[in-house]
């Protein structure tokens, strides 16, 4: 079995298979799998993937649905963030000892051939465009900040 904090945070690019390895994760640990483009689509009432990265100003929202989630389990997979400031308001709420940090790191062209294998309806702008979108919503950043303190996988 594996052992996992009460939290774990699943971190990557587009493409980079959150949600396959969260569902696997949750398979194992018996935890359940929050999706943050779920909760975004609740709080801003986007679906497409542009409307979805413009939602930056909606941290502080987005954190607090997420602790909402959060506190009806008793151990939780979170896959999606895309901004340091939540991972900050996660912290702050439960500790960073309860946090575990995951960054899946995948090749770019692996990467872009997943996201045109799939084929999304939701992806309503090119794997470039949306590469470069995560970032200045705030992917970047929280990579930077981070890469001390999550594990990472190769996937």
């Amino acid at each position: 079995m594996i052992e996992t904090s009460k939290i774990v945070l699943l971190f990557g690019k587009i493409c980079s298979g959150k949600s396959t390895y969260a569902d696997a994760l949750c398979y194992v640990t018996k935890a359940k799998r929050i999706t943050v483009s779920d909760i975004v689509k609740r709080v801003s009432g986007k679906v497409s993937r542009s409307g979805l990265q413009g939602t930056a100003h909606m941290d502080k929202e987005i954190a607090l649905e997420l602790i909402e989630e959060i506190n009806k389990y008793d151990k939780v997979v979170i896959d999606g963030i895309r901004q340091y400031s939540i991972v900050l308001e996660l912290a702050a709420e439960f500790g960073f000892t309860e946090l575990d940090l995951v960054w899946l790191e995948v090749p770019d062209d692996i990467r872009k051939y997943r996201f045109y294998d799939r084929a999304i309806s939701k992806d309503d702008i090119t794997f470039e465009e949306a590469d470069i979108r995560d970032e200045k919503l705030g992917l970047k950043e929280l990579q930077d900040k981070l890469k001390d303190t999550y594990i990472k996988i190769n996937n």
